[in-house]
């Protein structure tokens, strides 16, 4: 991670990383597993998958094409027990012939703790609503 400006606790800081890294990590099922059971994921075009079973299969696609993540901005601000992240991240994969796809996003995440974890419960990875 390049820069980290946080008002927050550090257990919201691992929760927000770790769908990144698990993502490179090809770790499905603990991917799947940051999410909250009702968790909703807006996808490119703006579609909402509800249902972290549901989030599974784009989380799988992500891994399949083998997407690395790179955090290079984190800011997150709690309140009780719901956290607010807005990131940046640089997504990077190895294309067809060998070629490299590059792109910058800024994610927000909606965290809230439930049983002392903080699990994501909405996520636009690629934006939403422009700017």
């Amino acid at each position: 991670m390049k820069t980290d400006t946080l008002v927050a606790a550090p257990a919201t800081r691992i929760a927000c990383l770790a769908l990144p890294k698990l993502i490179g990590a090809g770790n499905l099922d603990a991917a799947t597993g940051c999410f909250s059971r009702d968790a909703c994921l807006l996808t490119p075009d703006a579609t909402a998958i509800h249902d972290r079973e549901h989030i599974r299969p784009l989380l799988a696609q992500l891994i399949s094409r083998r997407i690395r993540i790179e955090v290079e901005q984190s800011n997150v601000l709690v309140a009780g027990d719901v956290a607010y992240a807005r990131e940046l991240w640089r997504v990077s994969a190895t294309v067809a012939a060998g070629s490299r796809y590059e792109h910058s996003c800024d994610p927000s995440l909606v965290l809230k703790r439930i049983e002392g974890s903080w699990k994501i419960s909405i996520a636009t990875l690629w934006g939403w609503g422009g700017r």
